[in-house]
């Protein structure tokens, strides 16, 4: 892949004298930044607001303490800046960290400022056929700087791969595909070069484009045989393939290209997931929950259902935390750097979180931030979550909806959404699940995704009084009709459970399978609502 600047630097003088190497382990050690000075704090962090007025994500920006940082920071004209940069990069021109904390100031500084559209033309019009959205100068300049650290070493894959989700946090997609894709063809003997490229084509496809190629891209992780230090990546990579077919389950070429047994929707009130750049690195996620319980690596289960991944202590992650149902409070998200087994090109490591609020779920949130780790032992702060608002704002509507509900009790009926029992107004039953049950409030906040024994495409049966249809087999519970020894041909349910459909060429459904049509509509069926 040949990459390189095709416009004119205005203040790079051309005959400049060739740059000298950095001394790497001095610049190293800018580095050693204590604890503290990393810690969360009020006047070091990017907020990101979402649709309403309180801030619910709060993000972390990297800060290195480097003279060449405190030199640019020094400056607030755009010019000035880049200039000190230009003059600094004669000592650390070999040190890809230069050139990743200079971009990151810069592009820090365009989120930040009023500035108006950029006006170098050349570039817009170079990349007239591209969705780049470069927003302003400050992120042109950034931009500049990034790209620049691939000249050092085009076939390094951390440098690579550290590029590339400088430029996913962006949303600069078509740019951070053709590196990714890049990576596929070189390191295709690790299962994150395919899982990063689907997650780039399933983020930046606002069409349908590319279905194929992501599910298959999944697919290839899931099943593909690799190195044991990947061991359960697949796991994580089984959860994204299922919101992929969340997000376009209408495409009925995707769900022909996946084994049904395979699909199950699980939508978590949050879900973090962290990957790194350098091979032989163990980082680890940590979490602490609203109660103080911190959930980690050694401590992989909370009493509020908090749950995290294995421990990878090699490669390259993925780890994830998730928690289905949510706490009012604030969740901390950390990383801590616990040790590198190989040297590092960079001189340190780059981490790529993803925060998601209701993962899977029509009022999903999510943020991206990458961040720097450089010294062993080294613990950064990364992001605090807050629910209180969003949780206060589904208890309001439960509130809402309930006065504008029907006042019918359906005696017995126990809504698998929020617990309310019995069910007062209507009723939506599933038509699937033998025994789920969810009330109008859970219905309208898509609470009826979060049961583990229900999936979000079943259907669901609006039932204004249950006492209308006292005998009917769909309104009961159907989970103590039990067919013993009897499996069904579609999906392999053993024994079927619910009404069991007897076909006459000998095979047996589940009322699933036969509601979705999975054999021979014309074939004649016998339905068996009693157990055997």
């Amino acid at each position: 892949m040949e990459i390189h600047n095709d416009i004119d630097d205005d203040y790079e003088d051309e005959e400049a004298d060739e740059e000298e190497e950095a001394d790497e382990e001095e610049e190293n050690s800018h580095y050693r930044s204590s604890d503290s000075r990393r810690r969360l704090s009020d006047d070091n962090l990017a907020a990101t607001n979402t649709d309403s007025n309180t801030q619910t994500i709060t993000l972390q920006n990297w800060d290195p303490q480097t003279p060449y940082m405190n030199k640019i920071k020094s400056s607030t004209i755009l010019q000035t800046a880049y200039q000190i940069y230009l003059n600094e990069r004669q000592s650390y021109s070999k040190s890809p960290s230069f050139y990743f904390d200079v971009a990151s100031y810069f592009f820090l500084q365009a989120r930040s400022s009023n500035s108006k559209q950029s006006s170098i033309d050349a570039f817009n019009k170079y990349y007239a056929q591209s969705n780049y959205n470069i927003s302003n100068e400050y992120q042109y300049f950034g931009l500049r700087i990034l790209t620049n650290v691939l000249e050092l070493e085009l076939e390094s894959v951390q440098l690579l791969r550290t590029v590339a989700y400088k430029l996913v946090e962006l949303g600069l997609y078509n740019l951070a595909e053709n590196i990714f894709r890049h990576i596929v063809n070189l390191r295709s003997d690790e299962p994150q070069s395919f899982r990063d490229l689907a997650l780039l084509l399933q983020e930046s496809n606002s069409e349908t484009k590319n279905l194929i190629e992501i599910s298959d891209l999944f697919k290839k992780v899931i099943f593909g045989e690799w190195d044991n230090r990947y061991s359960e990546i697949e796991v994580t990579t089984l959860h994204e393939l299922n919101y992929f077919v969340f997000q376009f389950h209408q495409q009925q070429q995707i769900l022909n290209s996946i084994d049904n047994r395979l699909i199950r929707h699980l939508p978590v009130d949050l879900r973090i997931v962290m990957v790194w750049d350098t091979n032989d690195t163990d980082v680890d996620l940590h979490v602490i929950e609203p109660t103080g319980e911190e959930c980690y690596y050694s401590h992989k289960n909370t009493a509020i259902g908090g749950m995290i991944s294995r421990d990878f202590t090699t490669g390259y992650g993925p780890e994830e935390y998730l928690v289905r149902k949510a706490v009012k409070g604030i969740y901390t998200v950390r990383a801590k750097y616990f040790a590198n087994h190989q040297q590092s090109l960079t001189g340190a490591t780059t981490i790529m979180v993803h925060i998601y609020k209701y993962y899977g779920q029509s009022n999903q949130q999510k943020e991206i931030v990458t961040l720097r780790l450089s010294s062993n032992q080294e613990m950064i702060d990364v992001c605090k979550m807050n629910f209180n608002d969003d949780i206060q704002q589904i208890s309001n509507n439960k509130i809402t909806n309930n006065q504008n509900l029907n006042k019918n009790i359906h005696s017995r009926i126990t809504c698998d959404g929020c617990d309310m029992s019995p069910i007062i107004g209507d009723r939506y039953k599933c038509l699937f699940c033998p025994n789920i049950d969810f009330c109008q409030s859970c219905k309208s906040v898509s609470r009826t995704n979060y049961d583990s024994n229900h999936q979000y495409n079943h259907p669901l049966l609006c039932i204004k009084d249950s006492n209308e249809y006292p005998k009917s087999v769909y309104l009961n519970n159907r989970t103590k009709i039990n067919h013993k020894d009897k499996q069904c041909n579609s999906c392999f349910m053993k024994p079927i459970i619910g009404i069991r459909y007897k076909c006459a060429c000998g095979i047996n459904l589940c009322e699933k399978c036969e509601f979705m049509g999975l054999h021979d509509t014309d074939h004649r069926r016998t339905k068996i609502v009693k157990s055997e």
